[in-house]
């Protein structure tokens, strides 16, 4: 077994602790911002909104490393996996330009010169 599968099992068992009233499933990320795959396990206690998210490994993009990773995961545990990718992000939503409560008071966004402000 890889060194790579073996931080990921160990990760995994540290993290899965088949608690009462929780989900459990594993969430694979394609980063292609960072070149890497994201292995994460995540849960939700039942009645709650809050998902907890551990991430396991982050793998970089390498031939057969992949595979060979997934299917030690997938003979260790059987959750369910969801398969996300960056090149599709789910929603986008615009800039931050007001938010009293995390320190920005006034607008974020940028004024227009005026004559008694000059900018360069």
């Amino acid at each position: 077994m890889r060194e790579e599968s073996k931080l990921l099992l160990q990760r995994y068992d540290h993290y899965f602790q088949r608690e009462y009233n929780y989900r459990y499933w594993l969430r694979i990320v394609t980063n292609r911002f960072d070149n890497v795959y994201g292995f994460f396990l995540e849960s939700r206690k039942k009645g709650e909104a809050i998902v907890h998210s551990n991430e396991l490994l982050a793998l970089p993009f390498a031939s057969g490393l992949y595979d060979t990773v997934l299917h030690d995961l997938q003979s260790h545990s059987h959750l369910d996996i969801i398969y996300r990718d960056t090149a599709q992000l789910r929603k986008r939503v615009p800039a931050v330009t007001f938010d009293p409560l995390h320190g920005h008071r006034h607008s974020t966004a940028y004024l227009p010169t005026d004559k008694n402000n000059k900018r360069s």
